[in-house]
């Protein structure tokens, strides 16, 4: 496998595809990993979101709501009844609180999620992972994103 470049010289590939291309591609290669990886452990994105954002503190629904994308917020309600009544998570009042079992499911997941990740950077140096992201963070926000 060649190496990345790290000078200022343009990067063009063979066939000229734009950076749009394989930010596209590199995109849906992910999301479709991830899915199949967690549709083996019967979950969906969203719901692994969910457990792992419980698995720092319990949240009400409004806050689990707040930290997903405006149009994803729709599906959080009935992901997350889903996680309770699979007895992953539980519901005292409004918040909701991770179960053991969802602790341990999450765990599990978590590992095949890691697996995944190594699976996807094996061979890029930590060093140009992190090159990579703050470049695409800074084309965010220079496209107007406000978070990036």
């Amino acid at each position: 496998m060649s190496e990345i470049p790290h000078d200022d010289a343009p990067v063009q590939h063979p066939s000229g595809l734009p950076l749009a291309h394989w930010l596209t591609l590199t995109e849906g290669l992910i999301a479709a990993r991830v899915a199949e990886s967690l549709e083996e452990h019967g979950l969906t994105r969203v719901q692994w979101q969910l457990l792992n954002t419980l698995t720092v503190a319990p949240q009400s629904r409004a806050e689990l709501e707040a930290g997903f994308e405006e149009e994803q917020r729709g599906a959080v309600s009935g992901q997350i009844e889903e996680l309770v009544e699979s007895h992953w998570v539980t519901v005292e009042g409004d918040l909701y609180t991770l179960t053991a079992t969802g602790r341990t499911a999450g765990a599990r997941v978590g590992e095949a999620v890691e697996a995944l990740r190594a699976e996807a950077t094996a061979d890029v140096p930590r060093d140009q992972i992190d090159d990579a992201v703050r470049v695409l963070r800074r084309i965010a926000r220079n496209l107007g994103h406000p978070d990036a």
